[in-house]
């Protein structure tokens, strides 16, 4: 009798091993800090950081172009503060716009 279990032992064990470690190598291969979804993880944060980097550098390339013509000359300078601060020259008029408001009708 005991002969007759070993060769089924046998091929359980020929059948049952390389699949579990078949398993365990897709575990590794999908589910692994180094696996599949792991790695296209980092890559889709690295495309989006890639994206914030070129925002980042433009905005950067205005500001110093900003920084560039303020050292330049005082044209900008003077936009500037017309635009932030409402500077008038003398000599010049200021007028200044007013929009009606609106009447509350009953």
């Amino acid at each position: 009798m005991s002969e007759k279990f070993i060769p089924n032992l046998k091929n359980i064990l020929m059948i049952v091993v390389p699949v579990f470690l078949l398993l365990l190598l897709q575990y590794r291969i999908w589910f692994d800090d180094s696996g599949v979804i792991a790695t296209r993880s980092l890559q889709h944060g690295i495309s989006k950081l890639h994206q914030d980097n070129e925002v980042q550098q433009s905005e950067n390339e205005s500001l110093m172009a900003e920084v560039m013509d303020l050292r330049a000359g005082s044209s900008i300078l003077e936009e500037k503060a017309r635009e932030e601060l409402g500077l008038v020259r003398e000599g010049e008029t200021f007028i200044l716009f007013v929009d009606p408001q609106p009447s509350a009708q009953p």
